[in-house]
Parts: C-alpha cells; structure tokens; sequence
C-alpha cells in the first residue's frame, strides 16, 4: 500500500495523500524544495505551483487555484484536524499563527511560497501554492482632440493599474471600419487615415514585462461631418472706390459652399456660389459697419465670420 501510495505522489506531483501512514519528512521536504525553487524564477505567467499534503483523513485546499497579490487567500479544510491551529508561512516563515483560514495579500506578493498547515502532523493537512504574476490592466483613457473630424490627428492616453508595482507599456491598434491596419499601431491616430462618416476604434493591451493585460476597446465612434472654416480675414484698408473681400473657407469634406451675408450696409453684395464681396463706396457715409457673413457646406453646417468695417472721410 505504502508503494502505491509513493507512485500516486510521483505521478501527481501536485498532490501528496496519505494512504494509512503520513508522508515521510524526507518526500515532504522535497515538494517544499521543489515548489520554493520555481517560485525563485521569475514568473511569467499567472500560474500557481501547488503542493499538498494530508493525514488522517484531513484535506486542505488553498482557493483561489492561481493567486496573485490582490485579495485573500482562502483555506478550505475537510475532516477534523487533531486541534484547530492554523499556521501561515511565506518562504518558510511563520507569519499568522491561529484559526483564521484567511490570508490576504499584504502579508505576501509575487513569487512568494505560502503555505497554511492545519491540525498535527498526524492528524491534519497542510498546502503551499507560488504567488504568481498580478496582470495590468487599463483602468480609463482619454482623447485629443474632444471632438474629431476627418483631416485632425487623435491621441489617447492610456492610465493603468497594477498589483505587484510593474511599469506597464501599452501597444496599439487603430480600426478604421473594423479594419485593423498593421501600420496604425502608434497612440496617435494620422488625421488623414480617415474620412467622415469612417467608424474609428483603437484597441489598447497593457504588458508589465510579464503577461499582457486584458485588452480594452474603445467604443466604435463615427467620424461626424466637419462645419467649414473661414480661413481668409478682411481687409480693413481700402484702395478704391469699390470694397471687395475674397472670402476663402477650409473644409475636410467638402469643396462646395454656399455664402450669404447676415448683416452688412446698404448695397454691400455677395455671391451665393464663390463668395466675392463687392460694396460700391460710393455716396456712402464715413463711420463704422458691422458686417457678418455665414457660409454653409453640402449638409448645411455653418460657420460665420463677423467684424467691423470702419470708413473715414475722404481726403
């Protein structure tokens, strides 16, 4: 039986159960060995090393399966222990003497051998689980500029946490109407990589030089239609009897524009389709007018341009 029982450990591993006698102090110092030397390399991914084990018919399991340095651990203990201590060690030092099958994450971080045993050595159970590696993950972002419009490059800015202290690095990747293009893996977004009415999104994953984090993805947003820009200022000085301002818009989706003035003095003209202003100065009083003009693109989004326009007396 005592044979059986050494082939069930070697086969396992993970797992010591006492088949009538308790395991032999030279077995048990060798699971110790062997789960204190992986957990002295550094960990790369969020995995536990195990080892138990149990006598007289008491088991004792170590929840969650593969802890890292947030939250508690958690025992769980069948049958009846010869008495109720339960001890708490990390890498081999006694850090909790008692009854409570709680551990939480001050007393232990990453990498760190903890093991509870509970009862006595012949009646009672003990368990070691290897802290293993926190992920980082993204906790809120942030984009420039507020609103976007084709032509206007976009940032984000990325803030994640995590557990064990790690500096954490984030990779991109833009979709432009779903589409992933292996070059748009920067956090800035090239204005002129999209049009208006494109859907744009970025995937974010956040790396602790251990495991990437989970991956966030933004919202898919559509690319709304820019109102135009009246680029052009007006002249102030005046040359001739005749005033004229050429009105020049800026517009990432459109060419076209339609112009109209919403006040301006008697006689003051403008064309609808190139947005030439024209003012015979001509019986005209010195002073100050106020003149305001409005342009309009193809889906009627506009912008105005408003000053003043101050005539003396002629010399």
């Amino acid at each position: 039986m005592r044979f059986l029982c050494s082939v069930f450990f070697l086969l396992s591993s993970l797992a010591l159960t006492a088949c009538g006698d308790e395991p032999s102090e030279q077995t048990a110092s060798k699971t110790q060995s062997s789960a204190a030397s992986e957990a002295s390399q550094p960990s790369t991914q969020s995995q536990s090393v195990s080892a138990t084990q149990s006598a007289g018919g008491v088991t004792v399991n170590i929840l969650p399966e593969n802890p890292t340095s947030t939250g508690c651990l958690r025992a769980v203990v069948k049958g009846h222990p010869g008495r109720s201590a339960v001890v708490w060690t990390v890498n081999g030092e006694t850090v909790s003497s008692g009854t409570d099958t709680q551990f939480c994450s001050e007393n232990y971080k990453r990498n760190d051998n903890v093991t509870i045993t509970v009862g006595t050595n012949d009646i009672g159970a003990k368990a070691t689980v290897s802290i293993g590696n926190s992920l980082p993950r993204i906790v809120s972002i942030s984009s420039t500029p507020e609103n976007i419009f084709a032509g206007a490059d976009i940032s984000v800015t990325p803030v994640a946490e995590d557990a064990d202290g790690d500096s954490v690095d984030f990779t991109y990747q833009w979709l432009v109407n779903g589409d992933a293009d292996p070059v748009l893996t920067e956090p800035t977004l090239p204005g002129d990589r999209f049009t208006k009415g494109d859907s744009i999104q970025v995937l974010i994953v956040p790396n602790d030089f251990f495991e990437d984090g989970p991956t966030y993805e933004s919202y898919a947003q559509t690319v709304p239609n820019a109102a135009p820009q009246i680029t052009s200022a007006p002249p102030q000085g005046i040359a001739s009897l005749d005033y004229r301002y050429q009105i020049e818009v800026s517009d990432p989706d459109d060419s076209t524009f339609t112009y109209r003035l919403d006040d301006a003095p008697e006689g003051m003209t403008i064309d609808e389709n190139n947005g030439l202003i024209e003012w015979p100065l001509v019986d005209v009083t010195p002073g100050d007018y106020t003149i305001a003009i409005i342009v309009a693109d193809s889906e009627g989004v506009e912008t105005a341009q408003e000053y003043t326009l101050s005539l003396g007396a002629p010399q």
